[in-house]
């Protein structure tokens, strides 16, 4: 198994990755314009480049060797690209591959788990185009120019941002630090501890 070093490797492997997990087609009466295993490499490679659906569309109609590294004649459209990712990214189908890549990695002595560890850790996702950090900022700010009203601010917006906390999403992954690859991965609402999730990561 080579490395994944450049786009078009990327594109390839995700592609032979998906043939041996995703059936081809959803079932007998879609259009059959592309496979499963084809939207998902597109897939791949729009999140390797951080692109919108509408520039992954235009990145592959420049890249016609990409295409037919993938068995691609025609591009898919943006749409049919954002309605792939809610119809293939499913848990269980996201769990077979990265099982199925970990394998892989393990036959070809990437992982190496013997030499550098496994690296587990976890982030919050915030809801609002504002962190809760510069919530507080502001909230600071406005009670130190309202000193006749020390608790304007008090029990309502506590309550609101403990709400905020139990809601905001977490995700909890644990990386094999020789190569950087995500071996499991575990979302669930909520701030707090990581330490109830590492058995379910390790495990």
């Amino acid at each position: 198994m080579e490395t994944c070093q450049s786009p078009r490797t990327v594109l390839s492997t995700a592609y032979r990755l998906a043939r041996t997990i995703f059936p081809d087609f959803s079932c007998k009466f879609s259009r059959h314009d592309f496979t499963r295993a084809q939207l998902f490499a597109c897939l791949v490679l729009r999140e390797f480049y951080g692109l919108s659906y509408r520039r992954t569309e235009q990145l592959l109609r420049d890249s016609p060797q990409w295409l037919a590294d993938i068995g691609l004649s025609a591009v898919p459209d943006h749409n049919t690209l954002w309605r792939a990712f809610g119809s293939i990214l499913q848990t269980q189908r996201v769990n077979r591959a990265l099982d199925l890549l970990a394998t892989l990695f393990a036959r070809a002595k990437l992982l190496r788990l013997d030499r550098k560890p496994l690296a587990m850790d976890s982030t919050c996702f915030e809801q609002r185009h504002r962190s809760g950090h510069y919530d507080r900022r502001c909230r600071r700010m406005a009670l130190r120019q309202d000193a006749k009203s020390p608790g304007k601010w008090g029990k309502s917006v506590n309550d609101a941002r403990s709400e905020s906390l139990r809601r905001m999403p977490k995700l909890s992954v644990a990386v094999a630090a020789g190569c950087h690859l995500i071996l499991a991965a575990k979302v669930r609402s909520g701030n707090g501890s990581d330490a109830p999730d590492f058995d379910d990561l390790l495990f």
